[in-house]
């Protein structure tokens, strides 16, 4: 996901001032917002969707072949966020502003892979169970288009609310890139439905929605380049302008991708198997949920100035939400082992990260 420069040296976060410049600070709001929106997505398609079902990589594989190798990458996660976590209080206590996006941005992929690796496995440890009976693959994988169109409604809403002096080359590169990239995905995914579907009109339609979005996409595109080489407030507004048109063809193309019969039928799970995968997302929902409040967290301090009545208030709450993500894990790893909640679950409804 494009963050606004998440490529820019260290070298500029180390030459910060204690309290961060003001453009630092800008950036870190930014990637506080965008990591926010990616894990929240994610946790809502994969945590605390009513459906089970596999969870799959870009290239249409399962993100693991058993539960054991779900269990041990979600556990490496656990460890390795761990340490971002730790990381990024640091960086921040030393007012190295860019050093924390990044990190907040390694952390927010983290909690992505780590969560798909734990819905899998809580998919996988489900239809083990007596009386449960696995997924029938339908032509779209839901959760790889819905993250397609939220990457690409991401980048947009960037351009938009960006001022053009802080549409940088950079910031232009990465958001194009990124939009190009998932466009790309869902014209694969498309044409590969429109190849397998049965129903003639099934097959014109992903089509003509493959079209539709790729000629909104090139015209929007061509704009960023020229806001790239000339810019100005004229180029800046043409892109605003095309980027409506490519996120209401992108939705329309999701919107008919995702309908029912595209999708398969999802796992029946035993009641047995239910608990068991309560277990293992109320776990990764914890982990979620506290990795939510960290970046809420950084978001208030990066909007504020160090000498704010609240400032010491809302780095306190930094050290509680890096003490729940540490927990979190630990509740996670430990109903990966058992197969079990060590403790009893509040309802679902009460995880929601929105």
């Amino acid at each position: 996901m494009a963050s606004g420069g998440s490529d820019k040296s260290a070298s500029e976060g180390s030459a910060s001032t204690p309290g961060g410049s003001l453009q630092q600070r800008k950036r870190l709001s930014s990637v506080c917002d965008t990591c926010k929106g990616k894990m929240q997505l994610v946790a809502d398609l994969l945590l605390l969707s009513s459906e089970t079902r596999p969870v799959m990589t870009s290239e249409g594989v399962a993100v693991a072949d058993t539960f054991d190798q779900c269990r041990d990458t979600v556990i490496a996660r656990t460890k390795e966020l761990s340490i971002l976590t730790h990381d990024i209080q640091s960086q921040l206590n030393m007012g190295r502003f860019t050093e924390v996006g990044d990190r907040l941005l390694e952390m927010a992929d983290l909690v992505v892979s780590l969560t798909e690796c734990s819905a899998h496995a809580a998919y996988l440890a489900a239809v083990e169970t007596a009386g449960s009976q696995p997924c029938l693959p339908g032509l779209v994988d839901r959760y790889k288009v819905t993250r397609c169109r939220h990457e690409v409604e991401q980048s947009c809403g960037v351009l938009r609310v960006t001022p053009l002096p802080d549409l940088t080359p950079q910031l232009l590169l990465e958001l194009s890139q990124n939009i190009s990239t998932n466009l790309k995905t869902l014209t694969d995914i498309s044409s590969l439905a429109s190849e397998r579907s049965r129903d003639r009109f099934a097959k014109e339609q992903f089509k003509l929605s493959v079209k539709s979005m790729s000629t909104s996409g090139t015209a929007f595109l061509a704009c960023v380049k020229e806001v790239k080489t000339q810019p100005s407030e004229l180029t800046r507004n043409r892109c605003v302008l095309f980027s409506a048109a490519l996120v209401q063809a992108v939705s329309a193309l999701v919107g008919f991708a995702t309908e029912p019969q595209f999708l398969g039928r999802a796992a029946n799970i035993s009641t047995d198997g239910k608990g068991v995968q309560t277990a293992v997302l109320g776990g990764a929902m914890s982990v979620v949920s506290a990795c939510v409040l960290l970046t809420q967290g950084l978001r208030d301090v990066a909007q504020h100035p160090e000498s704010s009545s609240k400032m010491a208030d809302y780095r306190e709450r930094l050290r509680n939400s890096a003490c729940a993500v540490s927990d979190g894990c630990t509740l996670l790893t430990q109903a990966l082992r058992e197969r079990s909640s060590p403790r009893t679950l509040p309802p679902v409804n009460s995880h929601s990260v929105n």
